[in-house]
């Protein structure tokens, strides 16, 4: 009797478990943290230079138990855009202690807390690295060591969650206007990595409310094509009254029009004509409008 061959099948690996804040704090705590950086006003410029770091450290239910900022010392000036958007001046930095100190706090705290993830939203992480490799040339083995294994443990779960919200790159204050939390953000450190800690747990504990999910996404959808097809943004001069008029006459008609493209070209004819520019309305704006409808 011959030999049976033996049937091989190919096994499936089994997907990992989508990713949740919250089971990590049942094994040990999880900190939030977010940082403020000069990024360089020319193209191909240096990386960003890092200036303050905020953390929350939560255990069990989001608890917090521990919150740390800091500004790090920097004797370089300011760019106007940085000082607008963060309200930090050059003299909080001059005071500051320096980056060798900061970083040693940082993980001393981690380490009496336990934390094993340190969650961070965007750019933070690639910030970091880049900053210890390009500034930090002088810093001690210890803790040039010390923020290595720090970056290890941190985790960008801004691609992880937006894939649950089949959103492409929301911001903290689109997720907090999500999440019924208000839209402000402070950009402090501190408040920042708050607003994370808060935005995750109410997704983690509550799940994410499809019908503010839904107009969300149709509200950056939207914009991204609205301003896709905006051009100008100036009054022009030389017009004659005669194209000024057929102007107001096409808008009239395209004010009739539902189409993204349609209120991008009124709006270019708007401040060609008059002067008068406009933009795309605000999320809180946008979605009490469609609640309305």
């Amino acid at each position: 009797m011959g030999k049976t061959r033996k049937k091989y099948t190919i096994k499936r690996k089994k997907s990992k478990a989508v990713f949740k804040a919250a089971d990590f704090l049942e094994e040990g705590r999880i900190a939030f943290l977010d940082s403020e950086y000069v990024t360089s006003q020319k193209k191909g410029g240096p990386p960003a230079k890092l200036v303050s770091l905020g953390m929350v450290i939560c255990r069990e239910n989001f608890e917090e138990v521990e919150r740390f900022h800091s500004y790090i010392y920097n004797d370089e000036p300011l760019h106007d855009k940085f000082r607008e958007l963060t309200g930090i001046t050059e003299e909080e930095l001059l005071q500051a202690p320096p980056y060798e100190q900061v970083m040693k706090e940082v993980a001393r705290k981690l380490r009496a807390r336990n934390v094993r993830i340190i969650c961070v939203w965007g750019p933070d992480q690639q910030v970091i690295s880049q900053d210890l490799k390009y500034y930090r040339t002088g810093i001690s083995k210890h803790i040039r060591k010390t923020v290595s294994q720090m970056l290890e443990q941190m985790r960008d779960i801004e691609g992880i969650y937006s894939r649950k919200l089949n959103m492409h790159s929301i911001g903290i204050a689109n997720l907090k206007l999500l999440c019924g939390l208000g839209s402000s953000v402070s950009h402090d450190a501190l408040e920042d990595a708050v607003d994370l800690k808060n935005v995750i747990a109410y997704l983690d504990v509550h799940g994410c409310p499809e019908r503010a999910a839904q107009m969300l996404r149709q509200y950056m959808k939207e914009k991204e094509l609205y301003y896709r097809y905006r051009r100008f943004h100036e009054k022009w001069d030389g017009i004659s009254e005669a194209v000024v008029r057929k102007s107001r006459e096409l808008m009239n008609e395209l004010e009739k029009s539902g189409m993204m493209e349609a209120r991008a070209l009124l709006d270019d004819l708007r401040v060609i004509c008059t002067g008068e520019d406009s933009s795309f309305e605000e999320p809180e704006e946008y979605m009490e409008r469609m609640k309305e409808k």
